[in-house]
């Protein structure tokens, strides 16, 4: 678990070791999302569809599984990481989760980032 904050122009620094199995996995390319407005998640592009792929295997025809990637892709956007290991956050989805802003807890999951106010 590590702190960090989010700049004024809404960009965050990723964890350098969270960046070196993204530049491994999925070169500079995160997906950035949030499934319940509250907490954002980065995954490197990889992991997002791996764990697409899985969800869509094991339980295809599950509503709560269609709801669940329904908001996922609505607040969803692909971001390119810059030189400085730096994602910008979408602004309709730092708008919604306002609580964001400032300092915030990052939690690394296995493939992603889960951003939480402090």
């Amino acid at each position: 678990m590590a702190t960090a904050k989010i700049d004024r122009w809404g960009r965050i620094k990723i964890p350098s070791d969270f960046m070196k199995t993204c530049r491994k996995e999925s070169g500079n390319e995160v997906f950035v999302t949030s499934t319940d407005d509250r907490t954002l998640k980065i995954y490197h592009l990889a992991a997002w569809h791996a764990r697409v792929d899985k969800l869509l295997k094991e339980r295809k025809k599950d509503p709560l599984l269609r709801r669940f990637l329904m908001k996922a892709n609505y607040n969803g956007q692909v971001a390119r990481v810059d030189r400085f290991g730096r994602v910008q956050i979408p602004g309709p989805l730092r708008k919604r989760i306002s609580r964001l802003e400032g300092r915030i807890v990052i939690e690394e999951g296995k493939g992603y980032l889960e951003l939480k106010p402090v």
